[in-house]
């Protein structure tokens, strides 16, 4: 080294770019070193950031925030060497300056080899595994790690040696075998690092009895591309020495006799699953390293409770990866977290240039994975190649059924994955007693380009997409044969393959009738899995490139149903569902299917009532029940009872809608029933349960009602609509703390249900609640956000009562005019819907209004008595009669008009 300043126990030599402590190299980023050097080579001047500045950054325009980044970094990583020293000082307005006594001096020439690096100051998440490393480096004398790319390991591997150096008071040898090419190289690498020198032709011989008067730790560092040749190595050394313990950083193990492997895993992730805050997700290593990296980067950012769901998500599709965690981390500060989400989607992130001061062969993330793919064979890299067409996690089956071709048969294809997974390029686990296998993110991503220039890549992407609509096939088989509501997971296809099948099928347009095919079955496993979202699209896809040969057959008709329950799970009832089960019966009149009609009418019914047109939903139940009863059997039977019963009751003959539902649990079985059937259940439970109350049988009312609510629990759709419409039971039985944690469950179910009408369901229950509970005020803003948000006559049931409920609210606040106008908008509501099962109780809450005004007009209170009487008997409603004749009691209104 020449021009070498000396500070304490710290030697710097600016041209060799080395920073010793002690004689042990330190570790420090490109640009940190730079201006380091040049404040030392200042000696005590001041530098300003703007030369500074041009010192890091020769070429670039960069903030001056940048400098005061690296010189954070400069004093941390001095500190932790001498803790009780100050070598930097800031001159405010200024600059910095060093400040520490600076010596030139002329050192002797040092080998690298002849040192072990100092390793990073901060390992994060790693401590568990430099504890159990110790260990086994004193219990057994050859030691490998072993991970994939990036892991880590020749870092764990200098602080273990370090430490183990300190505790025993013995030498540590550092040689890094990334440049060494062959066994005599190797052997050259290992007698400098001993410091041992021969005139012989034949090193190994003399260094082996050398070594065994030695005691020491050795460190070798890379091995992986020369596995045969450090094996016998390492195998000459513990058979000729005693006191020479080896440890071994490589990505494949050497299946040598007493080599202990070790493990080095990836960091810690949360699970995909996890909804986390900010200080939730800091608890996890990988999260950790991430943000202490962006903060290296200059990105002075502190982890918030919005970002720290994508940070996670990152950080698991980076595997737990440190080197690729570090790598794009670093550049938070210029693409924000949203940014580096897109673009590792992108795989611009394999190409980022990371620190400048290691090796080339991990300064890109492209370089670290190119590393191991070069060590191997040419078939096992067409196997990695053609498994970058997999989404997620597949079965060695898959693998074997996409892969093999005549020139690698299944025997070749499985040797190929062995050796793969020997080199962690893929992961290999058990799950349902099937071998599965993925691909790391960043290996995948590096295979994917390689794939993209294949000439044969739409046969192996066409290959995938049949495997998987195999597999479809066979689970949709499985499944009509069970008759099972809920899907075991083992027959559960990989669900990120069908969506690569899909995307490519559609892509493409090489085969749109095997994608209609796929999306067809698809699209109800996607309803099973709750993933509303990606059933629409998917149906919406299909159903617009539908060709010709699939147009009016049991492809569209199953396309159209998935459809049509996916708006009504998500809650959207208005014309595109209504317009989607009508396309649906048309085209199963078409062709005759008798199932699928039954199953679009009832779908029909229940639209229908969802958008307020209630007589409409009599006549499309009649419609039914004529069908029912010419080519039905009981199960048909009971269903237009369900069906017929729930529209009675919402036009407000209650003993008409009684008498159905009586009639339908007397004939029921257990027949299983298909998604219209299923709702139109609920729907028939939670209708007896509110005929009854309106009918005054208050304590069966309760009973039918939470009987509803447990059995509609099956299903987040079904909860959210059975829990709305029967709480207002529960409030009139003062069942508060039930009610809260209905609402809660309702919160905190799938958020893709009822997505459409998810946060106005929620205040409408808050606000029934504390109007019940007499909290006024609270009352009128949950039900003016509910009327607000709650177009009609959409949902006109929950309108209609919001109405009623926020027109008592705001008489109670003084605000009658308006409570007035509220009450005369619900009952011109449910007179133009139909929907008059409460009309009644309407007529009363406007007498409540009236009489509440400073001159009430009397003549208009006798009428609407006198109407609500007749309204409610004409109903049997004797729920709302009791409660008219308690207001006229309470109001001293004669009695009249009882009728």
């Amino acid at each position: 080294m020449t021009n070498a300043f000396q500070f304490g126990a710290f030697l710097l030599c600016p041209s060799a770019r080395i920073l010793q402590y002690n004689g042990c190299n330190i570790r420090m980023g490109s640009r940190a070193f730079d201006i380091l050097a040049a404040l030392v080579s200042a000696q005590g001047d001041v530098l300003t950031l703007r030369e500074l500045t041009q010192v890091a950054w020769p070429h670039s325009i960069v903030e001056e925030s940048n400098v005061r980044v690296q010189v954070a970094n400069i004093r941390r990583v001095l500190e932790n060497c001498c803790a009780d020293k100050r070598y930097i000082a800031s001159v405010a307005g200024r600059g910095y300056s060093f400040v520490e006594s600076v010596v030139l001096v002329s050192p002797q020439p040092v080998s690298a080899l002849m040192q072990i690096p100092m390793p990073q100051q901060e390992i994060v998440g790693r401590q568990q595994c430099i504890s159990e490393l110790s260990e086994l480096v004193l219990q057994h004398r050859l030691v490998t790690l072993v991970g994939a790319a990036g892991a880590g390991k020749t870092t764990l591997a200098l602080r273990v040696a370090h430490e183990l150096s300190q505790k025993l008071n013995e030498a540590a040898f550092f040689v890094d075998l990334s440049t060494v090419n062959c066994a005599e190289t190797a052997e050259v690498a290992l007698a400098l690092a001993f410091g041992f020198k021969t005139s012989g032709a034949d090193l190994l011989p003399g260094l082996l009895e050398f070594l065994a008067t030695k005691k020491a730790l050795v460190l070798l560092d890379n091995c992986e591309h020369l596995l045969a040749e450090i094996t016998c190595i390492c195998a000459q050394i513990m058979e000729k020495t005693t006191a020479i313990r080896i440890l071994v950083t490589s990505r494949e193990a050497f299946r040598a006799q007493h080599e202990f492997v070790y493990l080095v895993r990836p960091l810690l992730t949360p699970p995909q699953t996890a909804v986390l805050t900010a200080q939730q997700a800091l608890l996890w290593p990988a999260i950790q390293l991430f943000m202490l990296r962006a903060n290296e980067g200059g990105a002075q950012y502190h982890l918030n409770d919005v970002d720290a769901p994508d940070v996670a998500e990152l950080c698991q599709r980076l595997d737990g990866n440190p080197h690729a965690i570090g790598l794009v981390a670093s550049r938070v500060a210029t693409y924000g977290i949203k940014g580096l989400a897109e673009l590792l989607s992108n795989q611009f992130a394999l190409h980022w240039q990371g620190r400048r001061d290691v090796c080339p062969r991990q300064q890109t993330v492209e370089a670290m994975i190119g590393w191991s793919h070069n060590l191997l064979a040419e078939r096992d890299q067409q196997v990695l190649y053609r498994l970058a067409i997999f989404n997620g996690e597949f079965s060695i089956d898959a693998a074997v059924a996409v892969v093999s071709d005549v020139q690698n048969d299944t025997f070749a294809v499985n040797e190929a994955i062995a050796n793969l997974a020997d080199k962690f390029l893929v992961t290999v686990s058990f799950s349902h007693d099937q071998t599965q296998i993925r691909l790391f993110e960043t290996t995948k991503a590096f295979a994917l380009v390689r794939l993209s220039r294949h000439p044969d890549k739409d046969q192996i992407a066409y290959r995938h997409a049949l495997y998987y609509a195999g597999q479809l096939r066979q689970f949709v088989g499985e499944q009509s044969i069970s008759n099972q509501h809920d899907i075991r997971a083992k027959q559960i296809p990989e669900i990120g393959n069908i969506r690569a099948a899909l995307k490519w099928s559609y892509t493409t347009g090489l085969d749109l009738g095997l994608a209609s095919e796929i999306s067809c079955m698809a699209a109800p496993l996607f309803l099973e899995l709750s993933l509303l979202r990606e059933s629409k699209s998917c149906c919406e896809r299909a159903l617009s490139l539908l060709p010709a040969s699939h147009q009016a057959t049991d492809t569209e008709l199953s396309l159209l149903a998935s459809l049509a329950i996916t708006y009504y799970s998500a809650g959207d009832y208005d014309g595109e569902m209504t317009n989607v089960v009508e396309r649906g019966l048309q085209l199963a009149r078409l062709l005759q299917d008798m199932p699928s009609i039954f199953h679009f009418m009832a779908g029909l019914h229940l639209a229908m009532m969802a958008n307020g047109r209630f007589e409409d939903s009599l006549l499309v139940a009649k419609q039914y029940a004529n069908e029912a009863l010419k080519c039905g059997d009981q199960h048909e039977t009971v269903i237009m009872h369900w069906m017929l019963g729930s529209s009675e009751h919402f036009l407000g003959q209650q003993a008409v809608a009684a008498e159905h539902f009586a009639t339908a649990q007397a004939l029921v079985n257990r027949q299983p029933l298909r998604y219209f059937e299923a709702k139109e259940r609920i729907v028939a439970n939670l209708a007896t349960a509110r005929a009854s109350w309106m009918m005054g049988q208050a304590d069966i009312a309760v009973q039918q009602a939470l009987a509803a609510i447990d059995d509609s629990r099956y299903h987040p759709d079904s909860f959210y609509l059975c829990a709305t419409l029967c709480f207002p039971i529960l409030l009139s039985n003062k069942l508060y703390a039930l009610s809260e944690h209905l609402i809660q469950e309702m919160d905190n179910a799938a958020s893709d249900y009822k997505m459409a009408v998810r946060h106005l369901v929620i205040h409408f229950l808050q606000g029934l609640l504390s109007h019940s509970k007499g909290e006024m005020t609270a009352a009128q803003f949950h039900l003016q956000h509910t009327v607000d948000m709650l177009v009609p006559p959409k949902m006109s049931v929950v309108r209609v009562d919001a109405l009623q409920a926020l027109a008592e609210a705001l008489c109670s606040n003084d605000l009658q005019q308006q409570a007035l106008c509220t009450i005369d908008e619900a009952i011109n509501l449910a007179e133009k819907t139909g929907g008059i099962y409460n009309l009644a109780d309407l007529f009363r809450t406007k007498v409540e209004v009236i009489m509440s005004m400073h001159e009430p007009d009397q003549a208009a209170v006798d009428e609407l008595l006198r109407q609500a009487l007749t309204c409610a008997q004409h109903q049997a409603a004797t729920g709302w009669e009791q409660k008219i004749r308690f207001t006229m009691f309470r109001l001293h209104i004669p009695m009249k008009h009882s009728g």
